[in-house]
């Protein structure tokens, strides 16, 4: 963090509370999303009601829906634009949170879910507004900086409500494992209390406006090649990560050797790459690291194949996991940067979530693709097909970015 911090003219404690908004928005919905079901089904609970627990990730997809609204409704001066949504919201979840750890996740199952509903909505909307004022505050030249950010400080919060906090629900019980989270999200609110805010250059728009906003956004020139390459660069990528698990699960792993492997090792490996993905973005340009990512997935994508051919030593899986995340991740840093370039002053919680629900709705469509196709297909042939589509994603971004490159430097000449 101080590394970064010397790379930019912004104070350390801009960049920690950055760091804390995006690791604290995960930790109640990584918590309830993945540590809730191992919870209910260890209690006995049936399939159909452990089920609905993951309707809540769908909620995070849909915020495109109310990121109007966040640009829309200010809050005075004093308090400040994203400031004051996000210091309504840091508290929301910290009261949610407090009030689901008062109840019984059995007996009252059906009010803990309804919480945990409004927790989602709570965290979605705070993300809106964390990635609003990113975009407003940051250069260019720190959103390399700013995402890597992001992404380590989500790998961490998962990290933290759906491992650590699970690995120490049987001693804790649920009560003091929620107070946990609850605590850990109550960070952020204080550094919010001491953030003072800049005034942006947020445009007033009609409600009717900020919402045709959403597809006026795709009417500007050039957001074309932007979409296709939004979707096709992470396509090959996607596929392979969500055969990760079920490949360890079909040559005998345990869940708890998994756990640790995939959602432990691998978040640490995770964070260390998206930190350095971003220090690279800034240091030596789009261009320069989107040849990285390319290498990379392509790299990662082999890892996964070589344990789809029966190399499941713990040696080998580790080896794969690593490189897996040191070519996923850098992944996503590069395209939360890239829609961070393309997200404008005047409404960029509109302009960076509608690109961002879009990317991660079609990654969530992928990813349960790539399990049919290695279902009637097998995972080898699946995976050979996410490596083609990979090369190919990667030739079409490498275009793009430097096409990019060239019009920034006529127009900045001119």
């Amino acid at each position: 963090m101080r590394m970064f911090a010397m790379l930019s003219r912004k104070p350390f404690s801009v960049w920690s509370l950055i760091a804390s908004l995006y690791t604290t928005q995960y930790l109640g919905l990584s918590f309830f999303s993945v540590a809730l079901v191992a919870i209910l089904r260890k209690q006995g609970a049936p399939l159909e009601q452990i089920s609905s627990v993951y309707a809540l990730g769908m909620i995070g997809a849909c915020k495109f829906l109310w990121a109007p609204l966040v640009d829309k409704i200010r809050f005075t001066p004093r308090i400040g634009h994203f400031r004051g949504w996000l210091i309504l919201m840091q508290s929301l979840l910290v009261v949610v949170l407090c009030a689901i750890a008062s109840l019984d996740v059995q007996t009252d199952f059906g009010s803990v879910y309804l919480l945990c509903i409004v927790m989602a909505l709570c965290g979605a909307t705070q993300d809106i507004a964390t990635d609003g004022l990113v975009c407003s505050i940051l250069s260019k030249e720190e959103r390399g900086i700013g995402n890597g950010i992001q992404t380590a400080g989500g790998m961490l919060g998962f990290m933290i409500g759906a491992g650590f906090v699970l690995m120490a629900y049987p001693s804790l019980g649920w009560r003091q494992s929620v107070l946990i989270l609850a605590l850990g999200t109550a960070v952020s609110l204080v550094q919010l209390l001491f953030f003072i805010e800049d005034e942006l250059q947020i445009q007033k728009q009609s409600g009717l406006q900020a919402a045709a906003r959403l597809v006026g956004f795709w009417r500007q020139p050039g957001m074309t090649s932007w979409l296709v390459m939004l979707l096709l660069f992470p396509m090959g990528i996607t596929v392979a990560y969500s055969l990760l698990t079920p490949i360890l699960v079909d040559n005998h792993w345990s869940l708890e050797r998994i756990g640790f492997y995939v959602d432990v090792l691998g978040p640490v490996m995770g964070i260390a790459s998206s930190l350095f993905a971003g220090w690279m973005i800034s240091r030596h340009g789009r261009s320069f690291t989107m040849n990285y990512c390319l290498g990379m997935q392509l790299l990662s994508i082999a890892a996964v194949l070589f344990m789809a051919m029966g190399n499941v030593s713990t040696s080998m899986v580790v080896a794969a996991v690593m490189a897996h995340f040191l070519g996923y991740v850098p992944s996503v840093t590069m395209l939360s940067t890239l829609m961070m370039d393309h997200a404008s002053k005047e409404s960029p919680a509109t302009d960076y979530t509608v690109q961002f629900s879009i990317y991660q709705f079609f990654a969530m469509g992928m990813g349960g693709t790539g399990m049919v196709m290695a279902g009637r297909l097998g995972y080898s042939a699946t995976i050979c097909a996410a490596l083609a589509c990979s090369a190919l994603g990667g030739i079409f971004a490498r275009f793009y970015v430097s096409s990019s490159a060239k019009k920034e430097t006529r127009a900045s000449v001119a």
